[in-house]
């Protein structure tokens, strides 16, 4: 999905001043224009300014940043102007009238009236999938090579690979560039998707490739801008830094998707992906883990340097950008537990155990889906199917990326549960609660009915989202009282729960204490 690019009337036009001078002042270049101002630009934009060219710096304090917005115009040579830009959401790519495909950047509070910039694949192709950009696609060897790997490497295979390349180009005391182009190779190869579109371009190099992480960092580029609209036509990338940070976050495994080659952990709280390999997590996964990850209480820390991304969801008709963060493999360490093994040996056992009543278990799904079950009618239903008698019918319609510290602190406070559909019916003291057990949704509370089980019917006839917009009445007639977010603060939502369910101040401090 491709944003609007607003395209003003009359664009303006960067304020230009002819250079004068040029002067070298520690890792600055000083650049003196003949109006009389001096603008101190980086090494990296400043390696493109000569004398005689025309320049620009929006809102200039004296000292140009990499997110600078700087056009430099070369008056004597047509199409190699130089405009360095804070990048936005890089679209898919599309074709053009002459069917040529091509990529289209935002440009991010920009002040010189442009954009986006236009980047034809092929320019995206010669400077992030070649090993030596400064020769032809032709004659490029492949990142394969450069890792001295075969094209059907394994993700485990790879991390290995990269290590040991990395540390024999070291020894051979090899140059920044080198070492620097080795992990770029390792981190678009380490990337399924991204492996993918590289693969499909030594099969064929028209192939029309994206903007690797979708854009996002500080972008110098070369070509001319458009003389009536505010787009700049790029005809080469100059140089490209992503927006990335340093994160270290715990990670239950039970969030990870597991895949015959390699993990991926989605957290849609966090907004951040990581894909995890079997050299960075040495355990021997397969994709039947993805059944019973539930069951694994482990958590491991990931510590890595995330680069922004984002792609587009339609939400509510329209179309929205949902911004992100991905980890980049070469810069991403995980520390694990001890016991790890026992642990993920005691959830292999418990699902070795239960996963042999798996038709059982999905008839009883199917009886929840429509009727309402209260927890001791759901066990005698269990047992009556052969299910062991220490199955917890919570497991009927758990999912596994959701947090089980939700549901504890519920259910202790229960004094009994209705399973229904995918949800949890907890009848407190003075409330009812209804729980989702699936990451992404918030917590609903009502006041206490006279009849909890007339209550239930009425509740199994409506939705979550009659009841937010209170269609026919609904949210007065069951007491809605609001939603509880679950957000990042698990102690916020503790906190709020308490008030709402009409906890007494003495209970709240004794279990805030413990």
């Amino acid at each position: 999905m491709e944003s609007a690019v607003a395209t003003p009337s009359k664009p303006a036009a960067p304020v230009l001043a002819r250079v004068l001078e040029l002067k070298p002042q520690d890792s600055k270049l000083a650049c003196a224009t003949v109006d009389g101002r001096e603008f101190m630009l980086t090494r990296l934009i400043g390696s493109n300014v000569r004398i005689g060219d025309e320049v620009a710096v929006a809102d200039s304090t004296g000292t140009a940043t990499a997110n600078s917005e700087i056009y430099i115009r070369k008056p004597s040579v047509r199409g190699t102007d130089v405009y360095q830009l804070k990048a936005g959401y890089a679209a898919l790519p599309k074709q053009d009238k002459r069917e040529e495909s091509f990529v289209r950047i935002q440009v991010q509070a920009g002040q010189f009236g442009i954009d986006a910039v236009h980047i034809p694949c092929p320019v995206i192709r010669d400077y992030f999938f070649a090993v030596d950009r400064r020769a032809s696609w032709a004659k490029q060897p492949t990142f394969y090579y450069l890792l001295r790997l075969p094209r059907d490497v394994t993700f485990k295979e790879l991390r290995l690979a990269y290590r040991l390349r990395r540390m024999e180009l070291q020894k051979e005391k090899a140059s920044t560039v080198e070492l620097a182009t080795l992990e770029r190779a390792y981190n678009l190869l380490a990337d399924p998707n991204i492996r993918v579109q590289y693969d499909n371009l030594l099969r064929d190099a028209t192939t029309p490739v994206a903007f690797p992480y979708s854009g996002f960092g500080s972008l110098i580029v070369r070509g001319e801008r458009s003389a009536d609209s505010g787009v700049f036509f790029a005809n080469r990338i100059l140089a490209f830094l992503p927006e990335r940070r340093h994160r270290t976050v715990p990670v239950p495994l039970r969030k990870l998707d597991y895949f015959e080659d390699y993990a991926i952990l989605r957290d849609h709280n966090r907004k951040i992906e990581v894909l995890i390999d079997h050299q960075l997590l040495p355990l021997r996964w397969d994709p039947t883990w993805s059944r019973w990850r539930n069951l694994i209480s482990a958590t491991v820390q990931i510590s890595a340097d995330f680069v922004h991304t984002g792609h587009y969801r339609k939400r509510g008709g329209e179309w929205k950008l949902i911004e992100s963060e991905t980890a980049l493999p070469s810069r991403t360490e995980l520390t694990v537990p001890d016991g790890l093994e026992e642990e993920i040996l005691k959830a292999r056992t418990a699902h070795t155990r239960f996963g042999q009543y798996w038709k059982q278990i999905d008839r009883l799904r199917a009886h929840v889906e429509e009727i309402p079950t209260e927890r001791d009618e759901l066990r005698r239903l269990c047992w009556n199917q052969g299910l062991p008698g220490d199955f917890d019918v919570a497991q009927i319609n758990w999912r596994p990326d959701y947090d089980a510290y939700y549901h504890e602190h519920l259910n202790k406070r229960a004094r009994t549960m209705y399973v229904f559909r995918d949800e949890y019916i907890f009848d407190l003291e003075k409330s009812v609660v209804v729980e989702v057990p699936q990451a992404g949704h918030a917590t609903y509370v009502f006041s206490k009915p006279r009849d909890v089980k007339h209550w239930v019917w009425q509740y199994a006839k409506t939705t979550r989202q009659d009841i937010r917009n209170n269609r026919n009445n609904i949210a007065e007639s069951l007491g809605f009282q609001g939603r509880i977010v679950h957000g990042k603060n698990k102690s916020e939502w503790l906190r709020e729960l308490r008030l709402r369910t009409g906890e007494p101040p003495d209970l709240a401090m004794q279990q805030q204490s413990t």
